[in-house]
């Protein structure tokens, strides 16, 4: 177990210890380092980066955000920044060229040889949530025909520099992918072996044009440290290593997340997003949504008279909003992560229907009957309570079959059915269900 070490470092540079530090910093993963100098100023980050050796420099920097690495970039000498991407692992290259300005991008890719250059833009040139854009050639290529002996010959003499040797990429002399050999298979296998007849022929893979969330749903379905990503002509361009995918993971339940809370997506962790950024990713769906709330206004002036008559009804009203919102947030939670986890797909929406219409209908029963016995306490009127359970009882079935069937309609026009949830859910159903609400409880007083 690692145990995690308290060192205020900017005491430690403002006393200009920094043989202290230097040392500190060595006995640190680069995890750990960009935890330590996150609060820091800029300019006392670069001091830290000073004393860092280029490979450990170029992890932390690669964990950085991309406001913090811009910060870095400006007030870095330029043998320093030079020396520190050229170090970057050929995926985090591509993730912080994405992410910064075009004159950034300019001066950084000037740093690099002409091929290395050309294999960067060629992958920044694929669609921005696209496979390739995780993928990385740090990895060990073998052809078909070597034996085994001369594949290990080349894991020794390349493995050091590369990110993964476990699973190794076997190709032919066109860079197409003909299968995937493990590390343990080689070490076990007859030196003059080919290298063809102990690897796996039906390799897993994705094209680079896939989305980023099938690769790793393919990965985890596998249980795959790494992932061929191939061209249109199956010739191998990288591979996608776990620890990507777990990048991917933690993207798309953020995604997810957001969007039931009803507001656009945004990546960057809370104190790295700008006020107005928050604001302008809030508002225009908190305005929507108000004013689609405020239909229940117009429709409760519609029953004026019948709540002048009977005030008591309007006791009952909170109650049926929050019930159905409830029940419809339940349900879609759970059809929402059965689709995200291929539980649940288009054509099983009539087998969803049936089962929630029988859930919907005990659930109504069970709530319906202990609001009948509440509402004797503000009501002795046992033909208004009834009126009152058993339009909540319509409500609590029409919620749970609506916030079911949403997610699938979703699908239809092609809506992550993550916006089908939360705020969005509660606001139909609120509107609606104060309809039902006042029609059932007027059909049965009136």
């Amino acid at each position: 177990m690692k145990i995690k070490v308290e060192i205020d470092l900017q005491e430690l540079i403002e006393k200009g210890d920094f043989k202290t530090l230097k040392r500190v910093l060595e006995q640190q993963d680069p995890a750990d380092v960009k935890e330590m100098i996150e609060k820091l100023p800029p300019d006392l980050k670069v001091v830290v980066f000073r004393l860092l050796p280029k490979d450990k420099a170029a992890e932390v920097f690669s964990e950085l955000e991309p406001d913090d690495q811009l910060e870095l970039i400006k007030l870095f000498r330029e043998e320093r920044l030079k020396e520190i991407f050229e170090s970057m692992d050929p995926d985090d290259k591509v993730e912080l060229l994405e992410e910064m300005p075009a004159n950034v991008v300019k001066k950084l890719l000037s740093y690099l040889p002409p091929q290395e250059r050309e294999e960067l833009l060629h992958i920044l040139n694929y669609p921005e949530d696209s496979a390739a854009r995780l993928a990385t050639t740090e990895y060990v290529e073998l052809f078909e025909d070597m034996t085994v002996r001369e594949a290990l010959e080349k894991v020794r003499r390349e493995g050091k520099k590369k990110e993964n040797i476990y699973s190794l990429m076997v190709i032919d002399r066109t860079r197409k992918l003909k299968g995937t050999v493990e590390l343990r298979d080689m070490i076990v296998a007859d030196p003059d072996q080919k290298v063809s007849e102990i690897m796996n022929k039906d390799p897993v893979f994705v094209h680079a044009t896939d989305d980023q969330e099938l690769a790793a749903e393919l990965m985890k379905k596998y249980d795959l440290i790494i992932l061929p990503v191939v061209d249109s002509e199956e010739r191998l361009i990288g591979v996608i290593t776990f620890d990507d995918l777990v990048d991917v993971i933690e993207e798309e339940a953020t995604e997810d997340i957001q969007k039931m809370a009803s507001m656009s997506v945004t990546y960057t962790p809370y104190f790295h997003t700008p006020v107005w950024k928050f604001i302008l990713k809030r508002s225009p769906w908190l305005v929507a949504l108000l004013l689609l709330e405020s239909i229940n206004s117009n429709i409760i002036s519609g029953y004026e008279k019948f709540l002048a008559s009977i005030p008591l009804i309007a006791a009952f009203i909170p109650t049926m909003m929050d019930a159905g919102g409830n029940i419809g947030s339940q349900i879609s939670a759970l059809i929402i992560r059965g689709m995200s986890l291929n539980e649940i797909t288009a054509k099983d929406w009539w087998k969803v229907l049936l089962r929630e219409s029988l859930i919907g209908s005990i659930l109504g029963f069970i709530l319906a009957g202990v609001l009948y016995l509440r509402a004797f306490l503000i009501s002795s009127d046992p033909t208004l309570n009834f009126a009152v359970a058993t339009a909540l009882l319509v409500v609590i079935l029409y919620a749970n079959i609506l916030g079911a069937l949403l997610p699938f309609i979703a699908r239809i026009f092609k809506i992550d059915p993550a916006f089908m949830a939360g705020p969005l859910l509660t606001t139909i159903v609120d509107v609606t269900g104060i309809m039902i609400y006042f029609y059932v409880v007027h059909s049965f007083l009136s």
